[in-house]
């Protein structure tokens, strides 16, 4: 049985040649300047040639204006998850969890002389911040010149990046605004602009936009670029087509090639093996990664992240007496960015901090006036970024949450894939016999079977099955449904698992003792999200209290560079290495083999 070329290649092998008809790959000048990495989010957008030291940052979302018409309503997706239900059912519970997380940070120890920590009540920070009024402040100097200019382009059709956080409740009603991606896939609903095709046109047009734009590249010379795209390790192999016509063929890319986020993280930290876990915005994914390759048992993808986390600080600052009392996240996508803003600026997970933080945030109106605006804020601030541990803070953005795990082959029928599981099972060969054609034949009614002619090289050609296909379709026993994979991430009561016990979840599904060990020494941190001081110290303190009798050593660390860049910076890096020519697809190739060179060329098993 022929291997993946991925597995074949990161274990120092050379590759197989591709099966006949395909083409070989060519050797090609590798030139940095001419490739475009492009890595897609939920919230941002990170694009950038890959001689570049960091990416271009954008919001990954895009506004048309619209038509006035009579009974059409404006769509709008929002920036930060929307809240679910909330009622006072809801908000009673989500106090106790409060109570609940308070109570645990009052027993922790700040300093080497085990001294407890001291919390600052709501109501002593309610009773400053209700009294707190707004000053108005000269623009800061730190704005750049564009800030100046006029608050909206009301002229314009289309806005995109910074444009569309400057929409405050009232101007966002002229706009459908449309994220084409959330909770790391992509955003397809029955609204107004979610079909499939609706949801491509979307990320052309970002695209688009960021390329000519922010890059300064015309499309029409975009078929001397090649590009690379960051895609998720969990995927559904449809997009993964719509993807690369979408690259190839519309946007017209003279060559492009995929690889999992989680794998360019490793490439972008420098490290060969590790559990990768990567906080975005809207969703947290794990993964297991040795020699290049995901492990396909230990793949999830949780839907929490960084704005689940946005919705429980304005909970909780609401409750100490928030000053700006107009927020309004739902329908303002600048109240929204602001929120996004002081998470940043204000959470941490570092025990040592307590009592009340006098903190400051300014804010634009749209008649061009900033306004100043001062908070005292207390455990507010370490009890947000908590809910990744207490995910019973988080049922107020959804009680209900569907955890992502891999599909399997079989669970992904792809008609214009001649070559998926379902092709392979009825037309593979098994002992000389058709996977079709295993009932006996018979003449008439009582007579012998008549014996099966052997398969010879003068018959079609043969199907060669990846290994780990052939597997999961002669013992499908052995491979745990996609169903029970969800189970895995939920406790007794439907709650999905917290941070530590979900990374801890992913690894123990892995076979070898000896890899398990290997993951729990090299835990890396990546994604917007995971910026958080102090997270990487909680989770590896959760984590190693959690798997202590093994005596397995537990370490969880970040890289010196922006955590949400490391997967682009590792796409970049494997662009241009030598072992990444034969991953390149073509127009050409992608126009005349279509899927079966994507299955061929993918550097992780499809």
């Amino acid at each position: 049985m022929q291997r993946s070329r991925a597995s074949s290649t990161s274990s120092g092998r050379l590759p197989a040649p591709p099966p006949v008809g395909l083409p070989q790959p060519q050797a090609q000048p590798l030139e940095a300047p001419k490739i475009i990495v492009i890595h897609p989010g939920s919230q941002h957008l990170r694009i950038g040639r890959a001689a570049d030291l960091n990416p271009l940052t954008i919001l990954h979302a895009v506004a048309y204006r619209r038509r006035q018409v009579d009974g059409d309503r404006p769509y709008h997706d929002p920036l930060l998850p929307p809240l679910d239900n909330v009622n006072t059912a809801m908000m009673v519970e989500f106090e106790e969890q409060r109570l609940a997380v308070s109570r645990i940070l009052q027993h922790c120890v700040v300093d080497e002389k085990k001294r407890l920590r001291v919390a600052t009540p709501p109501q002593q920070l309610a009773h400053f911040n209700r009294s707190s009024q707004a000053e108005k402040v000269p623009q800061p100097s730190n704005q750049s010149s564009e800030d100046q200019q006029p608050w909206l382009d009301r002229e314009a059709s289309v806005l995109f990046d910074d444009k569309i956080l400057r929409l405050g409740a009232l101007d966002a009603r002229d706009y459908d605004i449309h994220f084409p991606m959330q909770r790391g896939e992509l955003n397809v609903h029955k609204e107004k602009g979610g079909s499939l095709q609706a949801s491509l046109q979307h990320l052309e047009r970002i695209w688009s936009f960021a390329l000519e734009t922010r890059l300064k590249i015309p499309l029409r010379e975009l078929g001397s670029h090649c590009a690379v795209l960051v895609v998720n390790d969990v995927y559904v192999r449809r997009y993964l087509r719509e993807f690369m016509t979408l690259l190839l063929q519309r946007l017209g890319f003279r060559r492009c090639f995929l690889v999992q986020d989680s794998v360019a993280s490793t490439y972008g930290a420098g490290v060969g093996y590790g559990c990768v876990v990567d906080i975005g915005a809207q969703k947290t994914s794990i993964a297991c990664i040795e020699d290049g390759i995901s492990q396909l048992d230990a793949r999830v993808r949780l839907p929490y992240g960084g704005g689940d986390l946005d919705q429980v600080l304005l909970l909780l600052l609401r409750k100490c007496g928030f000053p700006y009392r107009e927020c309004n996240v739902q329908e303002s996508y600048v109240d929204a960015h602001l929120l996004d803003e002081l998470k940043e600026k204000f959470c941490h997970l570092n025990v040592s901090v307590c009592g009340a933080q006098e903190k400051h945030f300014n804010i634009r109106k749209q008649n061009g006036q900033w306004l100043r605006y001062t908070i005292q804020v207390g455990d507010e601030a370490i009890m947000a970024p908590l809910a990744l541990f207490h995910t019973e803070l988080l049922n107020i953005t959804g009680r209900t949450r569907v955890v992502c795990t891999q599909q399997a082959a079989q669970d992904q029928y792809d008609c214009e894939d001649c070559f998926d599981a379902e092709y392979l099972k009825e037309t593979g060969r098994k002992n000389g016999v058709r996977g079709g054609e295993t009932l006996s034949l018979t003449s008439g009614p009582g007579s012998l079977p008549r014996p099966q002619l052997p398969v010879t090289a003068d018959d079609e050609e043969l199907i060669v099955v990846d290994q780990d296909e052939a597997n999961s379709n002669c013992q499908p026993q052995q491979v745990p449904q996609t169903a029970e994979r969800h189970l895995n991430y939920h406790n007794g009561h439907g709650q999905v698992l917290p941070l530590d016990q979900a990374v801890i979840q992913a690894i123990n599904r892995l076979t070898s003792y000896e890899t398990k060990r290997k993951m729990f020494g090299s835990i890396l941190l990546v994604g917007s999200s995971a910026k958080l001081p102090g997270l990487a110290a909680w989770l590896e303190h959760r984590i190693s209290q959690q798997i202590q009798p093994t005596g397995t050593e537990v370490n969880v660390f970040t890289k010196g560079m922006d955590a949400g860049m490391v997967a682009w910076k590792g796409a970049a890096i494997m662009s241009v290495l030598e072992s990444a020519r034969e991953l390149w697809i073509s127009q050409h190739d992608w126009q005349r083999y279509g899927l079966r060179i994507l299955r061929e060329r993918s550097p992780f098993l499809w």
